[in-house]
């Protein structure tokens, strides 16, 4: 049974290293990528915590038991952060957000330490006085934020999804996973806390079953999320991104008037010959390629020339492309949000709010008052 435990920790550490190199190796690494490397070294710090005490290495198990005893108030206001720092950028977020990490520092300062200096001491005794279980206060207190993670996830998601056409499901449905594989492992934890509780029973290998259930879904992540080139940061923010970063030197031209009119061109081809539009999955990679020019120029392109994002131009075409057909005889065999969808929008909602944030009216009220003219 040790092999079987020895071999599922190589595992984890495996993969926790493979986590932090992957986002180190990023050429433009974002605030998440900084708090994620955070992370993995937290998680994989506790996974060597477990390998030196199955091994009873103990000067190992000393050293990584500072990041480990505790982990559990830190981690999850770690991951509350997470979401805020991809989906809400603010000057100052982390140090607006420290607040959520004061739990860690008292526990750090009052017990964490002493109990390193002195483990026998009475202070640590009247400490477990008052709180006899450390274990279920850190379960309760991990499962709350990462609700509140997945809370302000699904908040945000749903913004971004109303007014962003092109944002599909696959775009966000890694970081739900991401927290919820997590959620599980900290429920799996109190359930077993719970039960020695109850039982009046504890033993001393209830942690490798949680660390167990921690790689199985770093395993089920790995397989699913790390092998994106971003690396736990969408493809859509990462143009947007791009695109922004132009912006900011939009007063020093990137492009060179020649250039400009070669990409006017080859725009003009791609959307009303071509009408790559259309397509639900474009994005500014996709549009970059089929155009023959790379990202920088094209994003300096939508901002020098344009002078729109990259999401408000491809809409503005959808947006025609749907007036047209709402004028035409396809209604009478399409529905209004089967036309949307064929326009390249990628749901209804963002169908409708797109088309009436242009029009000032609802795809419907379009319809009639076109054939009320």
């Amino acid at each position: 049974m040790k092999l079987v435990v020895d071999f599922i920790l190589i595992i984890g550490i495996l993969l926790s290293l493979s986590a932090i190199i992957g986002i180190l190796k990023l050429k433009q690494k974002k605030i998440p990528h900084y708090i994620l490397v955070v992370f993995w070294f937290l998680i994989l710090n506790v996974i060597v915590y477990f390998y030196a005490s199955l091994h009873d290495l103990k000067t190992l198990q000393f050293i990584t038991d500072y990041f480990q005893n505790g982990v559990r108030f830190f981690i999850p206001p770690l991951m509350y952060l997470y979401v805020k720092s991809i989906f809400i950028e603010r000057p100052n977020l982390i140090r607006k957000n420290i607040k959520h990490f004061i739990i860690f520092c008292v526990y750090f300062l009052f017990y964490i330490f002493p109990k390193s200096l002195n483990p026998h001491s009475d202070y640590i005794y009247t400490i477990h006085d008052y709180i006899p279980n450390w274990a279920l206060v850190q379960d309760i207190f991990g499962i709350v934020y990462f609700i509140l993670s997945l809370k302000l996830f699904y908040k945000v998601n749903n913004l971004m999804k109303q007014n962003y056409s092109n944002i599909i499901e696959k775009d966000f449905l890694w970081i739900e996973k991401f927290l919820i594989s997590f959620l599980i492992v900290l429920i799996v934890d109190l359930i077993i806390t719970i039960t020695e509780i109850v039982i009046g029973h504890y033993v001393n290998w209830d942690g490798y079953i949680t660390v167990i259930f921690m790689i199985i879904a770093m395993s089920y992540l790995g397989y699913y999320g790390l092998t994106q080139s971003t690396i736990f940061l969408p493809n859509f923010l990462i143009q947007k991104d791009v695109v922004q970063t132009t912006e900011v030197d939009k007063q020093s031209s990137y492009l060179k008037e020649f250039e400009k009119e070669e990409l006017k061109a080859k725009f003009h081809t791609c959307m009303n010959e071509e009408k790559i539009y259309l397509s639900t999955d474009l994005n500014l990679k996709i549009l970059a390629g089929a155009m023959g020019v790379s990202e920088r120029k094209l994003s300096a392109f939508f901002n020098e020339v344009l002078n729109s994002s990259f999401y408000d131009s491809i809409n503005s075409f959808r947006v025609e492309e749907a007036k047209t057909l709402l004028k035409s005889n396809a209604i009478k065999s399409h529905s209004i949000t089967g036309i949307g969808l064929s326009c390249g929008f990628s749901s209804k909602s963002s169908f409708y709010r797109i088309f009436k944030k242009s029009t000032n009216l609802s795809p419907l009220a379009y319809l009639k008052e076109s054939h009320h003219t």
